[in-house]
């Protein structure tokens, strides 16, 4: 039997997404002598500075393409099964674990058996189904009471060099211009190249 159908992000906050801060899968697709050649800076007194924003930049940069330039850890929580769990997130490589909170009294944190459940990661969104004969276990009455979690994947490489060049850009600007008013000077608007190609790598969601 198949596991929660009519399942959205809009049953979920911020999209239903949160990233694993333990995670030890995740990098930069910036280095800091990258950045500091970008920069053109040869001294060391901003390198700390400088690893901030490139970390912002990506970050900000993978929000607006719902894309993870490289792997990450993730998950999300759900209140109750459905017909078909619909990942809210593009580039799914694999589900590290699917947990819930049992009927049992008390309620246990029970990992759900990896031969109970198939992950389709070929459609987008990627989706899980419960393999035959196995149907979906009890829950406790309760919310948040299911939480997925899954790895994604590496860009390929004509996106990477899109992903690095949009963060190169975007980290510049953050360096050049660290208020938001500038007093004194003639304002003028700057084309939006980091946008332009965040653009031809963006993911569309429903």
């Amino acid at each position: 039997m198949s596991i929660f159908n009519n399942f959205s992000a809009n049953h979920l906050p911020q999209r239903g997404l949160k990233r694993n801060q333990e995670s030890s899968f995740r990098r930069w697709v910036v280095e800091l002598d990258e950045a500091k050649q970008h920069l053109r800076i040869a001294h060391n007194d901003d390198d700390n500075y400088i690893t901030n924003i490139i970390q912002a930049a990506q970050l900000t940069a993978e929000y607006q393409c719902n894309v993870d330039f490289t792997v990450c850890s993730w998950y999300f929580t759900c209140d109750l099964w459905q017909q078909t769990i619909s990942i809210p997130y593009s580039q799914v490589d694999r589900i590290t674990r699917i947990e819930y909170f049992n009927d049992a009294s008390p309620s246990v944190f029970t990992v759900l058996n990896p031969t109970q459940w198939y992950l389709d990661a070929g459609s987008t969104p990627a989706r899980i189904t419960m393999t035959d004969p196995w149907d979906y276990p009890s829950l406790r009455n309760g919310t948040g009471n299911i939480r997925v979690s899954f790895l994604t994947q590496d860009i390929d490489l004509t996106f990477n060099q899109v992903a690095k060049q949009a963060v190169l850009i975007m980290l510049t600007d953050m360096y050049e211009n660290r208020q938001s008013v500038i007093v004194g000077r003639i304002a003028s608007t700057i084309p939006r190249t980091a946008q332009f190609l965040l653009d031809t790598i963006k993911v569309q969601t429903l």
